[in-house]
């Protein structure tokens, strides 16, 4: 038991425990029904969630709730760090060694959890993501997207849009003139055009506040 206390609350293995620890303790409170649990992976906001949703794509870490992903990272690191401490690094003597032993130890922890979570969770994602099984269109409205073409208009333009991590170059319409880098949100597809129709960001806000 001493030596299992050392282990989980020593470098590198203690990164994971606490990690662990506040998984676990996210997990009772959310049972307890005192936080929103439904969270999901980088495509729930805009700006640095679309980062975040495009890594964890990259990754094979999407399409379930972020939560359970982060847990699972921390329990498979956890894993591998208490293991490979237990049976190699105990048996190392301190000094310089030993600390580059577990920086190693660290960095292929998460590089393990990274792979054995991208694993655990594919057959989990049909259970989180039922609207993956709806139409790209209809996935999209209400998406924002960003003007790429020079302008947008009645009769042309294109934007960039993201959804879950990809990156969508679209064609575009619009009542009102919009010009390249302007934030437009989508409102509904046009089956006749291939294309979708948009209201800048500031019209689709206004339109909310009144």
């Amino acid at each position: 038991m001493p030596l299992f206390i050392s282990i989980i609350t020593s470098f590198p293995t203690v990164i994971f425990t606490v990690l662990l620890s506040v998984a676990v303790l996210y997990w009772l409170v959310s049972l307890s029904g005192l936080v929103d649990s439904d969270v999901v992976e980088g495509d729930v906001g805009e700006g640095g969630s679309l980062a975040l949703g495009g890594l964890l794509a990259t990754l094979g870490l999407h399409g379930v709730p972020l939560p359970l992903v982060i847990t699972l990272l921390a329990l498979t690191g956890w894993l591998f760090s208490y293991f490979a401490m237990l049976l190699l690094g105990t048996h190392l003597t301190p000094g310089l060694l030993l600390w580059v032993f577990n920086s190693v130890v660290l960095i292929l922890g998460f590089v393990v959890a990274t792979i054995v979570t991208s694993f655990l969770i594919r057959p989990l994602r049909p259970l989180f993501r039922p609207a993956q099984h709806l139409p790209i269109e209809q996935r999209l409205t209400g998406k924002q997207c960003t003007v790429r073409s020079a302008e947008v208009t009645k009769e042309k333009g294109r934007a960039d849009a993201h959804i879950d991590g990809d990156h969508l170059i679209l064609q575009v319409r619009s009542d009102s003139a919009l010009v390249r880098g302007e934030r437009a949100i989508i409102i509904q597809y046009l089956l006749t055009e291939d294309a979708y129709w948009v209201v800048s960001e500031k019209d689709f806000e206004a339109g909310l506040a009144d």
